[in-house]
């Protein structure tokens, strides 16, 4: 006499769906709490990474000022001019010129008795940005680079305008049409950066 397969209990099919389904939940949950703690912690990071960018930068400026006052009562160049020139020039000490060499200021060098270094750099010519290699300046420290910007700018007489300038605005003209650099939005980015961070308010220290 054959048997009958014996039925599984409702109970028990019942079971099975409520573990299969507890355990879709709770995989999900999982799922939820992994994405949340990671997009914190890059927010976090994030965070992080622009404070240190912020000091940074106002540690920079803070390390310049300085000197750039300095140079103001000696050679008569708005400290402004003299800080957002080391800003961009040196990218915020972050070139290979200003970090290794203490040239914040792309000055070159024209006598082969000077402390210099060749490296490559980008000048425009008719126009056109290419890349050359030049001869720079190397200094001992960053107020040597700026003693030596200051004298530069405040000796030559093709500087004179830069010198005399009512203000920031007239100056960064004057540097480029004196021929500091090639680059036809030199003034332009000097101005920008001065407004940026508010470095006229050194010229009213002067």
């Amino acid at each position: 006499m054959s048997r009958k397969p014996k039925r599984k209990s409702r109970k028990n099919k019942n079971f099975f769906i409520y573990l299969q389904l507890a355990s879709t939940a709770i995989i999900s949950i999982c799922i939820m709490i992994v994405v949340i703690f990671t997009a914190n912690r890059i927010s976090n990071i994030s965070d992080v990474d622009e404070d240190s960018l912020t000091q940074s930068r106002e540690n920079f400026i803070t390390a310049v000022a300085p000197y750039a006052v300095e140079n103001h009562k000696k050679y008569g160049i708005y400290p402004s001019i003299t800080i957002a020139q080391a800003i961009l020039e040196s990218n915020w000490g972050e070139s290979q010129l200003s970090r290794e060499y203490n040239n914040y200021f792309g000055i070159k060098s024209f006598n082969e008795s000077d402390q210099r270094v060749v490296l490559p750099t980008y000048e425009y010519v008719s126009g056109e940005r290419v890349k050359i290699d030049s001869a720079f300046r190397a200094y001992d420290n960053l107020s040597k680079s700026i003693e030596h910007h200051g004298i530069l700018l405040g000796q030559a007489d093709r500087y004179e305008k830069v010198r005399s300038a009512s203000g920031y605005i007239e100056a960064a003209k004057a540097l480029y049409e004196a021929g500091y650099a090639t680059d036809p939005r030199y003034p332009e980015k000097i101005m920008n950066i001065i407004e940026e961070y508010n470095l006229f308010i050194y010229d009213s220290e002067t």
